[in-house]
């Protein structure tokens, strides 16, 4: 009889857009393909029927939410306990992690295939993994908790309720997964007894999708019509437009170079929201060749038409994007963050530089605007070997199968957590394995 695992997570691909979670649905397929039964958790909140949720801008929220949901995918079943919150919010103060807790719980249960399942796996260890952990507690089954990147950065560093969370998770899964082995000394940072049995798993791209084009000029004119010349030479940035993702430094870089790089145009991609107004900061800066194109459906594409990639954040836990970029060819300016140094291991595949340094983001965007064809070619191996090195999706994880069976055959129940400090700046570098 196949084993069974309960998969917890909020990004999951969704109708409006498929990209949403692209890389847990990803693995979710592999474990499908290495014998391993998959159900997918996804919350959503609860809503009176149409025309009473219009009453309410939570409720509307909910209510247009719900209908964006899928309910299989990839022969892959999704599952959206609701979660009830009582309006007016301000009168029925409750804790909104243990709601939604007892949601997935009472949802489970109710179920004999959730209720029977071996395991539990939360992705992002906050607020997915805190979730995946009450109910492993529930059910009596082991948890496994997925690290991505702002799960560790920047969720806990913006929100002190999230850092005692993550703590909690962190204190009583039964094996913590990272994307990279940066991340789980990262992660460790947050524990006062930092954990030694990380295991590392590469998130892994779709190698056949991702790769050089035949003509990079008839993707520009393809991808970009009449907004860049077919001749031009495109600097492409993905990343949701916020402080974080370096824009400003970005701009504030492009705007030494703009003028001594009259081929080149910089476009930017990614999710429409967030705290840095792109197109404004921009045009303060007087620049010309900018273009800020908001979200993409089809970032192979633009890749394809791409001739460098650029990601200057601040933190990561290791960014698909970047890896994406390399598949494709692109010579790729990054910052050493995350599992960056781990795909980027020698300067021939790429610059690293430091996060938040404007000098050294003009210097290596210089040193690539100014490569020859020549050695464009030839970065264009060595990025593409680099991106092979990181595996595919699928095929990493199969490492998680692997863990997934190994938990199940221990089949204990998570420990109850000891209390832990959560402000402790004690770190320890973790004996992790990777794939």
């Amino acid at each position: 009889m196949s084993l069974r695992a309960l998969v917890v997570s909020h990004a999951y691909p969704r109708i409006s857009n498929p990209w949403h979670g692209l890389f847990v649905h990803r693995w979710n397929q592999g474990l499908l393909r290495a014998g391993i039964d998959v159900e997918v958790l996804q919350l959503s909140h609860w809503s009176p029927p149409w025309p009473l949720s219009a009453l309410d801008s939570a409720w509307r929220e909910a209510h247009a939410f719900r209908r964006d949901l899928r309910d299989e995918l990839d022969e892959i079943p999704i599952h959206h306990p609701r979660v009830f919150h009582p309006r007016p919010s301000r009168l029925f103060v409750r804790d909104p992690w243990e709601m939604e807790s007892q949601a997935l719980v009472s949802y489970s249960q109710r179920d004999r295939r959730l209720r029977t399942a071996d395991v539990v796996i939360g992705h992002f260890l906050v607020p997915d993994g805190y979730h995946a952990l009450q109910l492993g507690r529930a059910l009596q089954r082991p948890v496994i908790g997925v690290a991505w990147g702002d799960d560790v950065h920047a969720w806990p560093e913006r929100l002190p309720g999230w850092r005692e969370r993550l703590t909690s998770v962190l204190d009583g899964i039964d094996i913590p997964v990272a994307c990279s082995r940066r991340l789980a000394e990262d992660a460790n940072i947050w524990m006062a007894r930092p954990r030694d049995d990380w295991e590392v798993i590469y998130a892994g791209i779709d190698l056949d999708r991702f790769r050089a084009p035949q003509n990079r000029v008839d993707m520009k004119r393809q991808v970009f019509g009449e907004s860049v010349p077919a001749n031009a030479k495109v600097l492409l940035m993905v990343g949701q437009r916020v402080i974080a993702k370096g824009y400003i430094e970005l701009l504030d870089a492009w705007q030494r170079l703009e003028a001594a790089a009259p081929d080149w145009h910089l476009v930017m991609a990614g999710v429409n929201r967030g705290d840095v107004d792109v197109i404004g900061e921009s045009a303060r800066r007087r620049l010309t060749r900018t273009h800020w194109v908001g979200e993409v459906a089809d970032l192979a594409s633009m890749l394809q038409a791409s001739d460098g990639f650029v990601l200057p954040s601040h933190n990561e836990g290791l960014s698909l994007s970047v890896v994406e970029a390399l598949a494709t060819g692109l010579p790729v300016v990054t910052t050493d963050v995350g599992g960056h140094a781990e795909v980027l291991r020698s300067a021939a595949e790429g610059w690293l530089i430091p996060p938040r340094d404007v000098d050294a983001l003009a210097t290596a965007l210089q040193a690539l605007i100014a490569l020859s064809a020549e050695e464009r070619a030839a970065r264009a191996v060595t990025a593409r070997g680099a991106a092979e090195q990181f595996g595919s999706a699928l095929h990493n994880a199969a490492r998680l199968a692997e863990l997934v069976r190994r938990v199940a055959e221990r089949g204990r129940t998570a420990p109850a957590p000891s209390p832990r400090s959560s402000s402790t700046n004690r770190t320890r570098k973790s004996p992790a394995r990777s794939v």
